[in-house]
């Protein structure tokens, strides 16, 4: 009897394996995985390719941080056209658009914005490559702004350059001045105490 019990689960099992493999190798109709057609006219992929996964969420990123620039270019020209978007996307356009949108509203007047970025930024430590230094390249703020800006360069000095931070740093910089004028962003440079 235990015999019987065993050959007849080794055989349900072998079935349902068979025909698992059987609908791994089963071609589909490729319009069947085509989700995003009603909503942005795609075409379907021409065939399944499980590592499509990790291209797509490379363009992912690339796509966050395209939005990221969008919502910064929107927030330095002081343009309302955008907060419908942002309030409709809201939290689900990801962290690295939230912190463009942090300056969008920033520009806007909600000033409790910049100690969300400036704590944030603190969180993870000075003399980190942060997007959020990036942030502060744009912002027309000349204060708290420079102070970490100045902060972190000096970090980066005492550490042969910081590495990637002082790229981000440099290129935050970079941004300032040629958005607001190098004399003036020099001056506040100057001005800012650090300690």
């Amino acid at each position: 009897m235990l015999d019987r019990v065993r050959l007849l689960f080794v055989s349900v099992l072998s079935s349902a394996c068979l025909a698992s493999a059987v609908a791994q190798d089963r071609e589909y109709p490729r319009d069947l995985f085509n989700t995003a057609q009603p909503v942005s006219g795609t075409t379907p992929f021409p065939d399944y390719n499980p590592y499509r996964l990790d291209q797509l969420y490379g363009k992912r990123h690339e796509v966050e941080l395209q939005m990221f620039d969008v919502i910064n270019e929107a927030a330095v020209r002081h343009d309302p056209k955008l907060k419908h978007a942002l309030n409709l996307y809201g939290t689900g356009l990801g962290y690295v658009p939230l912190l463009a949108v942090a300056h969008y509203k920033w520009v806007f007047g909600d000033k409790k914005q910049l100690d969300w970025l400036l704590s944030e930024d603190k969180r993870r430590g000075i003399g980190k490559d942060s997007l959020i230094i990036t942030v502060f390249g744009y912002m027309d703020e000349w204060d708290k702004t420079i102070r970490w800006l100045k902060q972190n360069a000096e970090y980066n000095d005492r550490h042969e350059g910081g590495g990637a931070s002082g790229e981000v740093v440099a290129q935050a910089i970079e941004i300032r001045k040629r958005l607001y004028g190098a004399e003036r962003f020099e001056k506040a440079w100057k001005a800012a105490k650090t300690k």
